[in-house]
């Protein structure tokens, strides 16, 4: 996938491991920042597009959002990658995905950072509780994700977090983990052009 308007690009995966076909669905097209769907209350991490696997339960999002909480304050080259995790799972631990399961933050099982062509990527596999889905009936359901996060200066200089993240239910993993550390690692912001639309160029207009 390629978004001219927030400048990124990546690929997803389209199979399990077992070669069983992905029915990914593009729930949110690319769009611009401003008109986002909001992860949280205060509208800061923005889902500027999503694909899902409906019959699976399989995510992949792309949100992006101003630095928060303690990267706010710290300079960039001393982020730490659990830092930077957390900041962005605080903000989408109150989100419903597309398939309606709302998500709480629980646990992230490895952080590092990643310098790619003079970039640094912030790589981190973490596991969230979720509602029940239709697949389980059971009252606690867990998720296990791998996410990649980087930064790009604002018009004002401040970084945004552009972070792709992709989520499955804990007994899919096996089958998928590889198809997601592809995907992750394909992730990267490209050349900006003529259609590049900065997250802080009016936030909040809508259209």
């Amino acid at each position: 996938m390629y978004d001219p308007k927030l400048a990124y690009k990546f690929v997803y995966p389209v199979q399990t491991a077992a070669g069983e076909q992905l029915g990914m669905v593009l729930t949110r097209p690319p769009e611009k920042y401003s008109s986002a769907a909001p992860l949280s209350a205060d509208a800061r991490q923005r889902i500027v597009s999503e694909l899902v696997d409906l019959r699976r339960f399989v995510t992949v999002s792309v949100t992006v959002g101003p630095a928060g909480g303690v990267l706010k304050d710290t300079l960039q080259n001393q982020w730490k990658p659990r830092e930077v995790a957390l900041t962005v799972l605080v903000d989408r631990s109150t989100a419903r995905t597309s398939t309606g399961q709302r998500t709480a933050l629980n646990d992230i099982e490895e952080a590092h950072a990643e310098e790619r062509n003079g970039q640094t990527y912030y790589v981190y596999e973490h596991t969230t509780q979720g509602s029940p889905t239709i697949s389980s009936s059971k009252q606690e359901t867990f998720r296990h994700a791998l996410a990649v996060t980087t930064t790009r200066p604002g018009l004002d200089g401040r970084p945004y977090l552009y972070t792709l993240n992709l989520s499955c239910p804990q007994v899919l993993w096996n089958d998928l983990s590889n198809g997601f550390k592809t995907a992750v690692d394909s992730f990267q912001l490209v050349a900006t052009t003529n259609a590049y639309i900065p997250p802080d160029k009016d936030p909040w207009l809508f259209f």
